[in-house]
């Protein structure tokens, strides 16, 4: 695989964008892993709110563009705020003249709500199990936009990266 890419990988909390993401870039020669959850943790006082992850997501965007300009090709995760930040992302791999794909991950609320309560069980600063339940809620599917919409729910963590990886490889 030679052509370098844009990966939107966009989700409901708890569909498994982190999952899937790891499994694809284990495949995936020269290819970054990068979102919002990653590069909150840089920040010492992390506040969840509108302020704090509007940065996360102005570093995420500026570190695709870094990896571009090094030819190394991008797998963003994380939920996207609207559609003008998807084609924010569209149009920077359009510059780069990159193929761009687009799934978004989903799953049912109960399983979701379960994945990433399981997932907090080590963790001190956990995510309020209200938040969790307001984030689940707040998703939308996003396929007027182009996403290969996958319902996680029933399918194991490989068979979903083993789709995208196709899709990719395909090109």
């Amino acid at each position: 695989m030679k052509k370098h890419f844009l990966l939107i990988l966009d989700g409901m909390t708890g569909s498994g964008k982190t999952t899937i993401a790891r499994l694809l870039a284990k495949k995936l020669p020269r290819t970054a892993v990068i979102g919002m959850d990653k590069v909150k943790r840089y920040i010492s006082d992390f506040e969840r709110g509108e302020r704090d992850n509007t940065i996360a997501r102005d570093v995420v965007f500026e570190m695709t563009k870094t990896y571009f300009e090094h030819n190394i090709s991008v797998i963003v995760e994380q939920p996207f705020k609207n559609n003008e930040e998807i084609k924010k992302y569209e149009r920077l791999a359009v510059k780069y003249k990159l193929n761009c794909y687009k799934f978004q991950l989903f799953s049912s609320p109960e399983i979701a709500y379960a994945r990433v309560v399981n997932r907090q069980q080590d963790l001190k600063d956990k995510c309020p199990k209200e938040r969790i339940k307001r984030n689940i809620s707040l998703f939308k599917k996003n396929n007027n936009m182009g996403f290969v919409v996958i319902d996680t729910s029933n399918l194991g963590e490989k068979k979903v990266s083993n789709l995208i990886f196709k899709e990719i490889k395909q090109q």
